[in-house]
């Protein structure tokens, strides 16, 4: 991480917290301009994807973000481009809902808190301006 001019780890690990749950929740509203400032084209449009499919079937998502049991950096990468990568491990509790047209819970139980595990990959070009990290992988 000294490679990375200015990094202040801690600084890093609140900022990509707050970005999980912005992003976690402008993905269950399917608010795609507010995932367009904070994921890679290539993301954007797997998200795209999924909320389009669940528009068409009629299908409302819930996620009830309650909080992180632990954020750590896992790997820190640059590549010859000079492109940082900065993989994030996030345990967090949330209550996720699939509910049908009617409203009725089709996936998840709204009284159950499941503790759930993503490993993240932030980017971001070291010679760029934007002092912004992209989200560019998001995986259970």
């Amino acid at each position: 991480m000294q490679k990375i001019p200015n990094f202040d780890k801690n600084r890093f690990l609140n900022g990509a917290k707050r970005a999980f749950e912005v992003i976690v929740e402008a993905f269950a509203k399917g608010d795609i301009s507010t995932l367009e400032l904070l994921v890679n084209k290539n993301l954007l449009n797997k998200f795209q994807d999924v909320i389009d499919t669940r528009k068409e079937e009629g299908i409302i998502a819930e996620t009830d973000f309650i909080g992180f049991n632990d954020a750590e950096i896992v790997d820190v990468k640059i590549n010859s481009s000079n492109v940082a990568k900065i993989i994030v491990k996030f345990v967090s509790e949330q209550v996720n809902l699939l509910k049908n047209k009617q409203g009725d819970v089709i996936e998840g139980d709204d009284r159950f808190i499941q503790c759930i595990t993503d490993v993240w990959t932030f980017e971001r070009s070291l010679t760029s301006s934007n002092p912004n990290w992209v989200l560019v992988s998001a995986k259970k």
